[in-house]
């Protein structure tokens, strides 16, 4: 007999404080800004209507912050993922030439970030997620994507739960291509917005219910810019 179908929820963080500066003024792991924390806030209230079972979320600041204001409303099954990241990893520099690999947040850190009961992967320790490691390359990206789609299935199938992943634009786009690939051009996807959420079920074979959604805050709230 068949298990029930699962939901994901592709969720992207609040605006950070990269995306609101300069390339030559960002660092490697920033904060939600002020307008990200209202829209968190927004994200939040809707969040807090649906059957959403488990969160999940990225070792990066924003996304971490992006998830606890969803915490803040209700609490519920959470983890921390260490393969979910932004594509490039956590590294310092603005160009090819300057890229160095920076810690990430430790174990202990993400404890810290979220106030709530946590799993976290246990390839996260006391050196950071990242450990300073060489900035990810493109073709690493795409296997990774492949790899976090393979894990929510072998993680979720059959359970009929609903999952709401707290990740980033690109990362969206790369398992975006990996689930709905010959199915959705990634032309036709458009700027991922803070915040958006992305809905796909998962029964033999993923089907995309909603794409980018913002209809839990209001316009003015929008930001669009994705790097």
């Amino acid at each position: 007999m068949m298990g029930k179908p699962f939901t994901v929820y592709l969720i992207r963080h609040a605006e950070s404080e990269n995306n609101a500066r300069p390339v030559y003024d960002r660092v490697c792991d920033p904060s939600i800004t002020a307008r990200g924390r209202i829209q968190s806030q927004h994200l939040a209230q809707w969040v807090k209507t649906m059957s959403l079972d488990v969160l999940v979320a990225s070792p990066f600041r924003r996304t971490l912050q992006t998830a606890q204001a969803i915490l803040d409303q209700r609490d519920r099954r959470t983890e921390v993922w260490h393969d979910i990241f932004e594509s490039g990893g956590c590294f310092h520099g603005h160009d090819e030439a300057s890229f160095t690999g920076a810690p990430g947040l430790s174990r202990v850190e993400i404890e810290a970030s979220l106030s709530c009961e946590l799993v976290i992967d246990p390839e996260i320790g006391a050196e950071g997620w990242w450990r300073g490691q060489p900035r990810e390359q493109a073709e690493q990206t795409r296997a990774r994507a492949a790899k976090v789609a393979q894990r929510l299935i072998s993680t979720f199938d059959g359970t009929g739960v609903s999952v709401g992943l707290v990740v980033h634009a690109d990362f969206i786009r790369e398992l975006l291509s990996v689930m709905l690939d010959q199915v959705l051009s990634m032309d036709a996807v458009g700027p991922i917005a803070n915040t958006s959420v992305t809905t796909l079920q998962f029964s033999g074979a993923w089907r995309l219910e909603c794409l980018n959604s913002v209809t839990h805050m209001p316009q003015r709230l929008f930001s669009l810019r994705e790097s």
